[in-house]
């Protein structure tokens, strides 16, 4: 596929498309992020931060052709995200220890408290409604991730597509589940909504 199919199928979102971008810049990606992260899943997980980080600047026409190949700016893109994303986790990191201050608990409490429990009953009941505003497809896909505790290969195996594609489709549907829950939400519970999924995926 050329390059200036390439573009316009990713613009269009052809699955053809997007196989073959993944297919063939996923080492390129790859050796970006290996610069800042070394843990299997933290790498994995920014990997597709940075496919969707692309695809909306391409969708923006932040990609000029005359100025290099598709290649290049992809890697110089990847990079700059990476280097933000850093800046923004070690200022977070910083702000959480000195809210802190001198008084560390000995260790933390396992249980919720009264407060978590009705605020995760709450949060779910969001999400759940933002969840009937999605396609068929995206609601599936998490469902099957996140409520039925699937892994990616289940869920490639079930839809017949490659687990690259899951991966995929699934931070899509995850991308489009945060813009139903800002649009029709306040943005304060949709932040406390997304926390939840990541929640329910970490358990």
């Amino acid at each position: 596929m050329e390059q200036a199919q390439l573009v316009a199928g990713l613009r269009n979102r052809s699955e053809e498309a997007v196989a073959a971008f993944l297919e063939r810049y996923r080492p390129l990606l790859f050796h970006c992020i290996g610069h800042f992260e070394s843990e299997p899943v933290a790498r994995d997980d920014l990997y597709q931060e940075l496919v969707l980080y692309a695809l909306e600047r391409l969708d923006a026409d932040r990609f000029d052709p005359s100025k290099g190949s598709l290649g290049t700016w992809l890697y110089r893109v990847a990079w700059c995200r990476c280097v933000d994303l850093r800046r923004k986790q070690s200022t977070q990191r910083a702000m959480q220890l000195s809210s802190m201050g001198d008084h560390v608990p000995d260790r933390p409490d396992p249980q919720p408290g009264p407060g978590e429990q009705v605020g995760d009953a709450e949060i779910g009941d969001l999400v759940r409604r933002a969840l009937v505003c999605l396609e068929g497809e995206e609601r599936s896909l998490l469902d099957l991730r996140y409520m039925q505790g699937q892994t990616l290969g289940e869920i490639a195996e079930r839809l017949g597509i490659s687990s690259e594609q899951a991966k995929y489709r699934l931070k899509r549907a995850s991308t489009a589940l945060r813009k139903v829950l800002l649009n029709e939400f306040s943005l304060e519970k949709m932040a406390t909504a997304a926390g939840y999924l990541e929640k329910t995926r970490a358990s």
